[in-house]
């Protein structure tokens, strides 16, 4: 008997050393009700509607967190674990149905729940109701798309990927949780990429990219944020160049020209309304680029403001960041060391935090 009580107790721990954490975090001041859940590892899962309940159910046991949950809201109404790799939420009087997608980087199952509230729905739980902040990184170009190359070699998407995942690894000690567009070496659409900040409903967008130029001297950092036309001519030909990425033909059939200006830039920024955020990515901007000026000690180039497609869309500050120019020698070789590197990344998460703050007192 006791042999076969500690096979059965060696069996149990096994089963919950398998099971996969997920955390389970809901959303309902939206237009829909927004269920996040973020995997510990990726798992593969299938999203089914029953008579009054929606099921998630998985190829893996689960442990989630919190296992149990409450809303105060009319299209779902609670949640909790049905089986050792189903989760099932309820869903209220306001349900209509629920759209799915998946998320990487890491790992997400996102449930919108669609439907109609007779009021302010409030989340009840405090486990429920304390959403951790996202935000969105944008490593510029991938795959046969290497944006500038420098005299020595040195190509824009391996740099922007690499800075990428050090700023990650400093904003998530922040208590941030940073989503990458790309954590790979692929092509990623343009229009894509401000979506998946959009679909995460992050709380920033930062597209990090370098700066080429046909004067050897330039060097420096530049932080961009959106506007129906560009400051300068500098700002003009940088726009022109990001915008005239071969990844962007396949989202939208507008050529680079037809959105550089005019009514169909305006049209975009109005409809989204991202105008309601310009100001705070000009505040965004600006503290990026007071941070890299005194960390990095490049020369200081400014904020400036052109019409890069990458940002057009998004529903929250939003910012380019040229952190160098690898079209000079000088600043190529910099870009290849690690410290520098570093320096990079820290003085966008030391701007970051700082913005963050700001927003938060100002709230």
């Amino acid at each position: 008997m006791r042999a076969l009580l500690a096979v059965l107790a060696v069996l149990v721990s096994m089963h919950a050393a398998a099971a996969v954490g997920v955390r389970i975090s809901s959303d309902t001041s939206g237009p829909s009700t927004r269920v996040v859940l973020t995997f510990a590892k990726s798992t593969s899962c299938k999203v089914a509607e029953q008579a009054g309940r929606v099921t998630v159910s998985c190829d893996a046991a689960l442990d989630p967190d919190p296992a149990t949950g409450k809303l105060d809201d009319s299209i779902l109404t609670e949640w909790r674990q049905d089986g050792e790799r189903t989760l099932g939420f309820a869903t209220g009087p306001g349900y209509k149905r629920a759209d799915s997608f998946e998320l990487k980087n890491p790992y997400r199952l996102v449930l919108d729940a669609q439907g109609t509230r007779t009021a302010k729905a409030v989340e009840v739980a405090p486990a429920a109701s304390q959403t951790v902040p996202i935000v969105v990184i944008d490593p510029g170009h991938g795959g046969v798309e290497t944006g500038a190359v420098g005299p020595g070699g040195l190509q824009e998407k391996d740099v922007t990927l690499d800075l990428a995942r050090r700023l990650k690894d400093l904003l998530q000690k922040q208590g941030v949780t940073v989503v990458l567009t790309r954590d790979d070496d692929r092509v990623l659409p343009l229009d894509d990429r401000t979506a998946i900040a959009n679909q995460n409903r992050a709380e920033l967008f930062l597209s990090l990219h370098l700066n080429a130029s046909k004067r050897k001297a330039a060097v420096g950092a530049e932080t961009y944020f959106l506007a129906p036309s560009a400051s300068d001519a500098d700002a003009k030909s940088s726009a022109a160049a990001e915008n005239a990425s071969p990844s962007a033909g396949d989202a939208t059939p507008a050529t680079p020209a037809t959105r550089d200006t005019g009514a169909g830039l305006d049209l975009i920024l109005w409809d989204l309304a991202q105008n309601s955020h310009l100001a705070e990515s000009s505040k965004l901007a600006e503290a990026v680029q007071r941070s890299l000026n005194t960390l990095t000690g490049v020369k200081d180039r400014g904020v400036r403001q052109a019409p890069f497609r990458v940002l057009m869309g998004a529903t929250m500050p939003a910012i380019l960041v040229e952190s160098g120019f690898i079209s000079n020698p000088d600043e190529e070789s910099r870009l290849k060391d690690d410290a520098y590197r570093d320096k990079i990344a820290q003085a966008v998460a030391g701007a970051v935090a700082e913005f963050r703050q700001q927003l938060a007192a100002s709230r």
